[in-house]
């Protein structure tokens, strides 16, 4: 049997995998997990061995793998003839993680008898709905402010969001504000990002803004989150168009975010 596990969110990939694993546990009192890295030189060999090995020990053999995207055309050519050898198969269970859709060549993932589920970004209500919940997980509320501050600083970015709403847990407040949120942010980032924007809003001259760009990609090192918080700063209607317009480009894979950011910079609208 194969799992296939795709998308770009890959916090929620991730915890889709975990639950699987748990499921396995839970229904199996004996089973046996390699993780296999296709990246990696000599792995493909390595699976080639997990699909013909059988123990006398483990019940069942589940095998999870990532990086299949590496390996070169007739590896790839390979390596899908040996999924399709094994989709009918009982056992053993292979989960495979994916970041990006199928190409034509693995598009048989998404059929039966292959077990699929995508993991795109969220939209922004969905977004919002599922920082939420996970604050709600961690003990912490959050007003409409902190949610929509928390939504455009890490949006299409849950490993960050998680990471902050972890932090949060940690203070004394459960009950957070913009107020809140504002402060620890500042104290958590490397570098006041809020008032380094600000400064790139404000600044008249091209070279002054993509200084401050500078300093924030060397500091910050997070491309992504700098755009996010960037729309913070966006005010008008045709601003805020220009800015949906960059986001759409950057997640079809037309721009990258630091070449949006540049343009942003060059264009002075923030």
């Amino acid at each position: 049997m194969i799992i296939y596990l795709y998308g770009p969110d890959g916090y929620r990939r991730q915890e889709k995998l975990k639950s699987i694993i748990a499921d396995y546990k839970k229904k199996h009192s004996a089973f046996a997990v390699e993780r296999l890295d296709l990246a990696e030189s000599g792995s493909l060999n390595k699976l080639k061995d997990f699909l013909k090995s059988q123990s006398l020990f483990d019940k069942l053999r589940l095998g999870i793998i990532e990086g299949y995207r590496e390996l070169e055309d007739g590896q790839l050519k390979e390596f899908a003839g040996l999924l399709k050898e094994n989709a009918d198969a009982k056992e053993p269970t292979l989960v495979l993680l994916d970041e990006k859709a199928p190409n034509k060549d693995f598009k048989f993932l998404l059929e039966k008898p292959t077990l699929a589920q995508e993991f795109e970004n969220y939209d922004y209500q969905k977004f919002g709905i599922f920082i939420q919940m996970e604050a709600k997980k961690r003990g912490i509320s959050l007003d409409s402010e902190s949610q929509d501050l928390l939504a455009q600083v890490y949006n299409g970015n849950t490993w960050g969001l998680i990471t902050e709403l972890d932090k949060l847990a940690l203070l004394d407040e459960k009950k957070i504000t913009k107020v809140i949120l504002d402060k620890h942010l500042d104290m958590s980032l490397p570098l006041n990002i809020f008032s380094a924007l600000g400064q790139m809003q404000s600044a008249r001259g091209v070279g002054a803004r993509l200084s401050i760009l500078e300093e924030l990609f060397h500091r910050s090192q997070d491309a992504a989150m700098i755009f996010n918080m960037s729309s913070v700063f966006v005010k008008t209607p045709a601003d805020k168009e220009k800015m949906a317009d960059y986001d759409v480009a950057i997640k079809s894979g037309k721009l990258e975010y630091e070449e949006a950011l540049i343009d942003i910079c060059l264009e002075s609208r923030m």
